[in-house]
């Protein structure tokens, strides 16, 4: 069957919703070449041959200096979502920050981290970052959803 269509190179990400005291743990971008300067969860690439909660430990140690386990982590979403030129498959991992040092092991990239409230976060953010942060921390089911797509 011959298929005209270009099939996608679909990146994979895992993003962090990191609670403390119904307080959200977010970083302030600079220097990257997407959202500077807006508030964001941690996250990062998944690499090759990598699962996205091993991708999810692994940043938020080179983000955080956090030591997760896998254990630590519950995965409550899913989406895909197209940020240009690339579309994304997304997973979303939730975490009990109660008993973690919380270090900016990445001044270069991350101005501040900080934790705020879940009804009062920052501004700027990405309304794609504050949707998921709605869907994961203040919803207690599993969701998958489609993002930014036409």
């Amino acid at each position: 069957m011959n298929n005209d269509k270009n099939r996608t190179k679909t990146r994979i990400a895992a993003y962090l919703i990191g609670l403390k005291d119904n307080k959200i743990l977010l970083g302030k971008r600079i220097n990257t070449d997407h959202l500077n300067e807006h508030w964001s969860l941690p996250a990062g690439h998944v690499f090759e041959g990598e699962s996205a909660k091993n991708a999810m430990i692994r940043e938020a140690y080179e983000e955080c200096g956090i030591h997760l386990q896998p254990n630590d982590l519950k995965a409550v979403g899913a989406f895909h979502h197209f940020s240009d030129p690339y579309d994304y498959a997304n997973y979303i991992f939730k975490a009990d920050l109660s008993n973690h040092s919380i270090i900016n092991t990445e001044p270069e990239k991350c101005a501040q981290l900080e934790f705020f409230d879940l009804k009062q976060l920052p501004s700027p953010i990405a309304p794609y970052i504050q949707y998921v942060i709605e869907k994961s921390a203040l919803t207690t089911e599993p969701w998958i959803d489609e993002i930014n797509f036409l």
